[in-house]
């Protein structure tokens, strides 16, 4: 088991790390928080998977709980979806001295985040990410959304939570592309700031033996985005411009997030090579890491929607840019330096 503290501003909070905790997640609710009762909200597919255990685990921790099952696929991030997790909590009149558990990808913990930071009590939030972008990219940091359109997710707030419980075995019954996409957020933590984990995820070959490593691996994300504060949090957002103007010019239609982050991350390597920021033969390192993992180098955009993302940036930005492979520095740019990156790229 690891344990990583994490923080919004002043507030700290526990993240426990540990394998087959989905079977034992009443025994780490009961001996951290002691809740009255519990609600867990999750969608149709986790809830296939994993609820027999987790109800089995409230109940020989003798936590009484209820259960929301949401629609999957895309509704979890939705207002409906909001809608359906409040009125729940307030048909249960929720208190202090209960919890809320959201078990499940990104976007059900961020509208389930959302939903514990505007009810009208004050509710003990316990976070369940299952997903391997979720473990290693959403579980730090407290941010809570939910869409408003179709991939927009500009509804939203900070709000920690009081638990974050992860099992790192749930990535076994993730889809093939999904799970790779999530490789993909994982070798940017690699690539901007523990080269040790890109080396090890150079030497790794097939699935099983990526979750034969797969706690460490996500608790070494967790340790990289933890103490990172203030433009520092920019290291972590390696390749996340480009990879959300690739996004927004696709209509959500194209690639997945971490293949994108992927794409942007490469794209601006290529392009620090290119004015003597990154070292010569990191882009290539990355490129070789990308394709062990399936994850795409480029991606099919319209010239002119893409144009138009990277424009709507802004004037003023703090860009991550790898100067080597496990070592990102942070440059004030403008705009013009990720339309560079990009068009220079093709």
């Amino acid at each position: 088991m690891q344990i990583v503290q994490a923080s919004v501003g002043a507030y700290h909070y526990d993240i426990i790390l540990e394998n087959g905790l989905t079977g034992r997640l009443g025994d780490r609710l009961a001996q951290r928080l002691h809740p009255a009762r519990a609600l867990l909200v999750t969608d149709e597919n986790v809830w296939r998977l994993y609820s027999g255990r987790v109800t089995r685990s409230l109940e020989a921790a003798m936590i009484p709980a209820e259960s929301l099952v949401l629609k999957a696929g895309g509704y979890p991030a939705t207002l409906d979806a909001l809608r359906e997790i409040a009125g729940r909590m307030t048909e249960m009149k929720l208190g202090r001295e209960d919890a809320l558990i959201v078990m499940g990808g990104g976007s059900l913990c961020d509208t389930g985040g959302y939903a514990a930071w505007n009810y009208r009590d004050v509710v003990r939030l316990v976070q369940v990410p299952t997903t391997l972008i979720g473990m290693a990219d959403w579980a730090v940091g407290g941010k809570t959304a939910l869409e408003y359109k179709p991939g927009s997710r500009m509804i939203g707030s900070f709000f920690p939570p009081t638990l974050t419980l992860i099992d790192p075995q749930t990535t076994a019954t993730m889809p093939e592309r999904e799970f790779m996409s999530g490789m993909g957020e994982v070798i940017k933590c690699g690539c901007a700031a523990d080269a040790a984990l890109f080396h090890l995820l150079e030497s790794l070959s097939g699935r099983a033996a990526i979750q034969a490593r797969m706690e460490e691996i996500a608790w070494r994300c967790l340790e990289l985005k933890r103490p990172l504060v203030g433009a520092q949090r920019r290291k972590a957002m390696l390749g996340h411009s480009v990879a959300h103007a690739i996004e927004t010019a696709q209509r959500y239609r194209g690639l997945l997030h971490g293949e994108a982050v992927g794409v942007g991350m490469l794209t601006v390597a290529r392009h620090g090579e290119r004015l003597d920021l990154t070292t010569r033969g990191t882009a290539e390192r990355i490129a070789d890491c990308l394709r062990r993992y399936s994850l795409p180098l480029t991606a099919q955009v319209d010239p002119g929607a893409m144009q138009a993302r990277l424009h709507a940036l802004g004037t003023s930005l703090d860009i991550a840019v790898p100067e080597r492979v496990g070592w990102t520095c942070v440059h004030h740019v403008d705009n013009t330096f990720v339309t560079n990156a990009w068009f220079g790229s093709l």
